[in-house]
C-alpha cells in the first residue's frame, strides 16, 4: 500500500477490505459507474480517489482479465 496515504485513508481501505471480496467488488463497481458512495462521504474527493485506486490495485491481484487496478472514480 502507498506509504503516503493518511492513516484515515488506510483505516478505511482496511475496513472495506475486511468486508470481503464481494463487497469490495460492489464498492468498486459503484465507483466506476459514478454512483455516490456513502462509505466515502467523510472524505475529500482526493482521498476518495486514493481509496478507490488502492482498492482497485488490491483487487487486481484476484482479477483474471487484463485489469491493472486502475478503477476510475468519477
Amino acid at each position: 500500500m502507498n506509504p503516503d496515504l493518511s492513516k484515515k485513508v488506510v483505516n478505511k481501505i482496511e475496513a472495506i477490505c475486511g468486508l470481503g471480496c464481494d463487497q469490495v467488488n460492489q464498492f468498486l463497481e459503484k465507483a466506476s459507474n459514478g454512483n455516490e458512495i456513502e462509505e466515502l462521504s467523510d472524505f475529500s474527493h482526493s482521498e476518495a480517489k486514493q481509496i478507490v485506486h488502492e482498492l482497485g490495485k488490491i483487487m487486481s491481484v484476484y482479477d483474471t482479465d487484463d485489469s491493472n487496478g486502475d478503477t476510475e472514480f468519477k
